[in-house]
């Protein structure tokens, strides 16, 4: 069974970055995978604003907090309370944020200039996919190894997730221009090609050589 990879090569380069183009297996359009290092910092910058928004908000839920400890009220000292309030917070501001990235993009693609679609036919996750795959971050605590593993091996799939991948939306490709041939795969398919031509020269006999 042949894996994605080979489903979607197409043996062409960016006219614009060099990169390979894929294909989406459904519909056959052309996409050129975000960098390494793009899905890396995009990524990155993901973290920095889920985690100053969710800093504002419990923030805000402590300021709440002491106000009821002023006003005497007795929820205000229940700490249970208020660790399963902000573990909430957390996983709704996780899934919120995922809508987001789903649909209209998160802030890391827009500066990384990316796209997570699905591989098989360029699809956005949408709302309530995006949801869950952004709470699926806080199950995997060597997702950032894996980003910078990613990053130095050039990969930009969506790391645990084989089916999305990110795709550069600065590309040639996503701009209109067409990809051209790979110089690697043009050189080897005319290496080949001379080894074929210069079989029947093989010890010494021509094509047209009688025993």
């Amino acid at each position: 069974m042949s894996n994605s990879k080979s489903q979607t090569a197409t043996g062409l380069v960016d006219a614009l970055n060099g990169r390979p183009v894929r294909r989406h297996p459904e519909t056959g359009a052309y996409f050129v995978k975000a960098s390494g290092g793009a899905h890396f910092w995009g990524r990155v910058l993901d973290a920095i604003v889920f985690l100053a928004g969710y800093g504002i908000l419990a923030a805000l839920v402590a300021v709440g907090r002491n106000a009821m400890m002023n006003s005497g009220s007795l929820l205000a000292f229940n700490d249970a309370f208020w660790l399963t309030l902000y573990v909430v917070l957390w996983f709704v501001g996780l899934f919120v944020y995922g809508m987001i990235w789903g649909t209209a993009g998160s802030v890391g693609d827009a500066a990384a200039g990316m796209r997570s679609v699905r591989i098989k036919d360029g699809t956005t996750a949408g709302a309530w996919l995006g949801g869950w795959r952004a709470i699926c971050w806080s199950f995997f605590p060597f997702f950032v190894v894996m980003l910078i593993l990613a990053a130095f091996s050039g990969s930009s799939g969506d790391t645990w997730d084989p089916k999305f991948a990110a795709f550069d939306r600065r590309s040639g490709v996503a701009q209109g221009r067409q990809p051209v041939p790979d110089p690697k795969v043009v050189a080897a398919h005319q290496a080949a090609e001379a080894e074929r031509q210069n079989l029947p020269n093989l010890y010494g006999q021509r094509p047209d050589a009688r025993p």
